[in-house]
């Protein structure tokens, strides 16, 4: 109930739905100007005691800035969880969005540039992050 999760302003509503479905607060950072993404100095300034994991959302195929990112995170013991949703095929700095964080996300939806008209799919190399997400699918049915 008192954990915290950090993501951009400027992403879709079901990046803070995510957040709240779990019972932890999203906790708002705005973007860098240049390629609109969280502004990591910001990311670092909003980390309290109950921040539990950041969700960089990768817009319009621009990848965060995933190295400071990560290290912020290592530093705290956050997780970290990609919103690839318009990142499919992107890279940073020679490795693919989705496999940079501890898990990430992408949408299929009808308006991505991968669509089956719906649904989506995790990505990970954390065992029990693979299992927790198995056991989830479907609406945990």
């Amino acid at each position: 109930p008192d954990d915290e999760v950090i993501i951009p302003t400027f992403t879709m509503i079901a990046t803070a739905n995510a957040v709240t479905y779990c019972g932890a607060k999203p906790v708002l950072v705005d973007m860098e100007p240049d390629y609109w993404q969280m502004d990591i100095e910001q990311v670092a300034r909003k980390i309290s005691p109950r921040t539990k994991a950041i969700v960089p959302v990768h817009i319009y195929g621009h990848p965060t800035d995933m190295d400071p990112l990560m290290e912020l995170a290592e530093k705290h013991g956050l997780y970290v969880f990609e919103d690839a949703a318009e990142a499919h095929g992107a890279e940073y700095k020679g490795r693919r969005c989705g496999s940079l964080g501890h898990a990430a996300g992408f949408s299929f939806y009808g308006n991505k540039i991968i669509t089956t008209g719906e649904g989506g799919m995790v990505t990970t190399d954390d065992r029990e992050i693979a299992r927790l997400a198995w056991n989830l699918r479907d609406h945990a049915f």
